[in-house]
């Protein structure tokens, strides 16, 4: 497969309404199969979490096969990227690992990584694309014609993609000044 698009299987107004029960809201075909997102109800076990509304986001590869869910995720990117700041929580195939986003000013600083004892996944932007890097190697990059390319994926690292694809975490890559203007 030359390449991949990852889409919305909803349109955007429709996309920034809060879930409620368990349903899929997006599916893509990927180098590894089909991948799937579910959204539902987040925990809610303080009064931030009834303010914020926070989600549970799972994305499945192979129907199930390979899943990776996290906590607290929000569908508007701009009320996310501060809570990223901290780390979110969430775990891929059972085992934990924390989601955080760093916009920084220098370009070389901005990250969105995927860090836990079984997944070590980093989107990064170099020479206006987005790269993907798994374990220090660059794996993947996403072309102008907004298609991933990846040779020789990994399970970890396409639902990591699905998931900062589908919560639009790309922001977090972008220049911090340029909200401001």
């Amino acid at each position: 497969m030359s390449g991949f698009v990852v889409r919305r299987g909803a349109p955007w107004s429709r996309w920034r309404v809060a879930a409620i029960k368990p349903q899929v809201w997006a599916w893509c075909e990927t180098p590894l199969g089909e991948a799937t997102l579910v959204r539902e109800r987040g925990p809610r076990e303080t009064p931030e979490d009834h303010a914020n509304g926070g989600e549970t986001w799972t994305v499945s590869l192979r129907g199930g096969a390979a899943t990776l869910s996290v906590e607290r995720l929000l569908p508007e990117p701009v009320h996310s990227l501060p809570r990223m700041g901290k780390g979110l929580e969430g775990t891929v195939d059972g085992e934990p690992f924390r989601l955080t986003g760093r916009p920084a000013l220098r370009p070389a600083r901005r990250t969105v990584a995927f860090e836990g004892p079984t997944i070590d996944v980093r989107m990064t932007r170099r020479r206006l694309r987005n790269r993907l890097v798994e374990h220090g190697n660059e794996i993947g990059f996403r072309a102008a014609d907004e298609r991933w390319h990846l040779p020789d994926p990994t399970d970890r690292a396409v639902l990591a993609l699905c998931l900062f694809e589908w919560a639009r975490l790309e922001d977090a890559l972008a220049n911090p000044l340029l909200s401001n203007l």
